[in-house]
Parts: C-alpha cells; sequence; structure tokens
C-alpha cells in the first residue's frame, strides 16, 4: 500500500501511516522548514516544496491512498476572530484534495481538520465533488486524548473509500492519556516565580489553587491551569504552556511540546528559532491518532 501526503507538515499522517503498514512515496508542503523536517524523518519519501494549489498532479508516483491535512486556522473559529481574505485563501487549500483525487484516482482517502471545517460554507459542495468521484465518506470527530495521545485535542478525520462505505469502529480509550509522563523535571530553564510578571504569577497561582504545586499553566488571561494526571489542553502554533514546580516554573520543552503530540523521543528537526519548532507541532497531526485510523481503513478495505 502507498500513499501521498498532502500539506504534510511535520510528518505526524506519514509517520501514523507508516506505523499501519503504509509506505509514504510523495509527500508536500509551502513551508520549506517543515519539508526540511519531514525529509530528515522521512528520508525514503520523495518530496516537493510549493503552494500545492498550483500543483501538477500528473507528476505523482503510482499510490493507493490519499492523505491530506489541509490548512486549518481558515476553519478554526479560535484561529480566525474575524474573516480575512487571508483566512479565505487558507480554507481554500482544501481543493487540493479534490484536484488531486480527481487526476490521480486513489482507492482511499484520509484528511484531518479541526472540526469546525464540517461548518464551512462550501463544505457541501467540497463533499459532493469528492463523492461524484466515486468516494464514499465517512467522517469522525476524535478527542486525542482518548485515543493514545497525551493532549485533549479535538479533530475531524474524513475517510474514504471509493465505490463503498468505510464502516470504522474507532473505540475510545477508557480513560484519557496522561501529559504527566511527558515532563522532564531535570530540564533546564527553571526560573522564580517572583521573576515572571504580575499577571503571569497570578494565574501560576490560580493553577496551583487548583491542581497543586506541580502542574500546568498557560499565557492566556483567566486560564485556571491543568494537572499532570490529565491530558494537557490543545497545543497550537503559540509558545504558551509553562509547568510549575513549587516557586519554580519554566517554559515546555520543544521535546516536550513533541510529546504532547505523541512524536516519538527519535523524532527529530534541525536547528531553527523555537517558534518555528512550536509552529509547527502545533500544526501536527498527532501520529498515534494518524496510525489509529489509518490501520482501521486499512481493515476495512
Amino acid at each position: 500500500m502507498k500513499a501521498v501526503d498532502l500539506f504534510a507538515g511535520f510528518g505526524g499522517l506519514s509517520l501514523g501511516a507508516k506505523r499501519a503498514g503504509v509506505k509514504v512515496v510523495w509527500a508536500a508542503n509551502h513551508w520549506k522548514y517543515a519539508v526540511e523536517t519531514h525529509a530528515t524523518n522521512h528520508p525514503e519519501t520523495e518530496h516537493v516544496c510549493q503552494d500545492l494549489r498550483q500543483a501538477d498532479w500528473s507528476r505523482l508516483p503510482r499510490f493507493d491512498m490519499l492523505l491530506a491535512a489541509p490548512a486549518c486556522q481558515g476553519h478554526s473559529k479560535a484561529s480566525q476572530p474575524k474573516r480575512t481574505l487571508y483566512h479565505d485563501a487558507l480554507r481554500a487549500t482544501a481543493w487540493a484534495v479534490v484536484d488531486c483525487a480527481e487526476v490521480t484516482r486513489p482507492e482511499l482517502l484520509v484528511v484531518e481538520n479541526v472540526p469546525d471545517f464540517l461548518r464551512w460554507q462550501l463544505y457541501p459542495l467540497w463533499k459532493q465533488a469528492l463523492e461524484l468521484l466515486g468516494f464514499k465518506l465517512q467522517v469522525h470527530v476524535l478527542t486525542a486524548s482518548y485515543h493514545g495521545v497525551p493532549q485533549r485535542r479535538q479533530r475531524m478525520l474524513i475517510v474514504g473509500m471509493r465505490g463503498r462505505a468505510p464502516q470504522l469502529e474507532l473505540r475510545p480509550d477508557p480513560v484519557e492519556t496522561p501529559f504527566g509522563p511527558c515532563i522532564e523535571w531535570s530540564a533546564p530553564g527553571w526560573r522564580p516565580q517572583s521573576e515572571a510578571s504580575q499577571g503571569a504569577r497570578a494565574r501560576f497561582r490560580k493553577a496551583q489553587a487548583n491542581h497543586g504545586p506541580r502542574c500546568l499553566s498557560q499565557h492566556v488571561s483567566g486560564h485556571p491551569g491543568a494537572p499532570l494526571d490529565e491530558p494537557i489542553r490543545t497545543i497550537t502554533t503559540k509558545d504558551q504552556w509553562v509547568v510549575l514546580d513549587g516557586d519554580l516554573y519554566r517554559p515546555l520543552t520543544e521535546r516536550e511540546y513533541a510529546r504532547a503530540m505523541s512524536f516519538p523521543d527519535s523524532y527529530t528537526w534541525g536547528p531553527a528559532r523555537r517558534r518555528d519548532v512550536v509552529q509547527g507541532l502545533g500544526n501536527a497531526v498527532p501520529p498515534v491518532l494518524a496510525e489509529k485510523v489509518v490501520r482501521a481503513l486499512l481493515e476495512a478495505a
């Protein structure tokens, strides 16, 4: 089974597919750093860096499964409080999935995005276009923490099969995956809370009052914090999370962010600004969730 990965980013969807037994033969993204990170971890895959709305799909190698995670910022209410031309352009990236499917005619399809994708004004037409190409679709809205990811992250996954309806049963785990084991308490960067801003100290006090001396807080006004025996809340593209230990605090390490997304410690990224690493991880598909969905689709095929 061979696949291509559109909007591949850091490669979470590719990694999940590979773990499920799929060979990812081609991957693309418009962001050079994301392509380089994907290539470092998936050297056997052919890589392209370009705007996929301008892609020549006839140049792709033969494949059976289309993987895609088009831009979510144009759909997420959290990232677009006001409609802008920028967000309109991001929503349009979803049509690259239809264009690719029309030219290449794969047998299987997996598309990941935020649940608000289903509220997109053009979603009915997008869905109809794929159905006219012969796909039967099934929509799943999953909370990642109930599927082995230490993050309470809700995502939509659309699976498709050509000619017959997929019947996937993605049963949630009975207990959420906690984030606590992801923390490296010996990591550097600890600072006294007294050095933080007044607003940050107030958030830290609130988090520790709610969850004890060791817990998580966030750089968001009024955030209540999160306990370590629960999943971390959604990782975004912003560097917002800190871990508290008594009178000390520090930001999460890049590796802790990666663990929150369920990337293994063997997964690497090249030298880059911390903000770029956090952005790449925040935009990623959790590989553990991706593996579960792809594996179930293969079993149903």
